[in-house]
């Protein structure tokens, strides 16, 4: 398969509330260093060329501070679920910009069953580099992480709802890593009764993350 990891840097959201926040240079500069921090390191390794989607206002000075990195480059999308596709005998792997990713993912979706649209995980590891914890969770719908087949635009539709809207199978194994870094509540710090699902950081090797 050819595979293409596309990620969302700063495409305007739909929140009105925070639709204008790839303006915000301090805003966009906090994404970066996420990205530099966690996606880089995993993503950069693993040989699978990549590309951030950033609006019109953004995408200049993006491209400018990913220079260094020929694996990745930038496209423009000023929507928040747009209209990105690729060729129709790629796989595009949906990643999340402050996200890493396990180096067996894309033998994983390789060597699985055939015929289906979507191949997803609904468990995750998640990394607390505060506390230095690590997690591994689960949940009832797909996880941000997932593979579109035939090229199939990966931002068509929110993660949770890609069961009601594709032939999905979910992968059994945990291949994304979610940081706690408190810009996103869906990375909030594990509650104590989530203790129970800690985990040892050697895990966070196969992501390519350091503790």
């Amino acid at each position: 398969m050819r595979h293409l990891i596309v990620t969302r840097l700063s495409v305007p959201r739909r929140d009105a509330a925070t639709a204008d926040l790839h303006r915000d240079p301090e805003w966009l500069a906090n994404r970066l260093v996420l990205l530099r921090r966690y996606y880089v390191p995993s993503v950069g390794r693993l040989g699978v060329p990549a590309i951030l989607l950033c609006s019109s206002a953004s995408a200049a000075r993006v491209a400018d501070e990913i220079r260094d990195l020929p694996w990745l480059r930038v496209e423009v999308q000023d929507d928040w679920y747009g209209g990105w596709t690729g060729e129709p005998d790629q796989v595009l792997t949906r990643l999340d910009s402050d996200d890493a990713l396990h180096e067996d993912w894309f033998r994983a979706v390789d060597e699985a069953p055939g015929g289906f649209d979507v191949y997803c995980t609904k468990r995750f590891l998640r990394y607390d580099p505060q506390k230095c914890g690590l997690y591994d969770r689960a949940r009832r719908e797909p996880a941000p992480l997932a593979a579109f087949t035939g090229g199939r635009n990966p931002f068509a539709h929110d993660h949770a709802s890609l069961e009601r809207h594709y032939h999905c199978l979910a992968l059994p194994e945990p291949y994304l890593l979610q940081v706690v870094h408190g810009g996103n509540l869906s990375w909030r710090r594990p509650r104590w009764r989530h203790f129970r699902y800690r985990v040892g950081l050697e895990r966070l090797e196969p992501f390519g993350i350091e503790p």
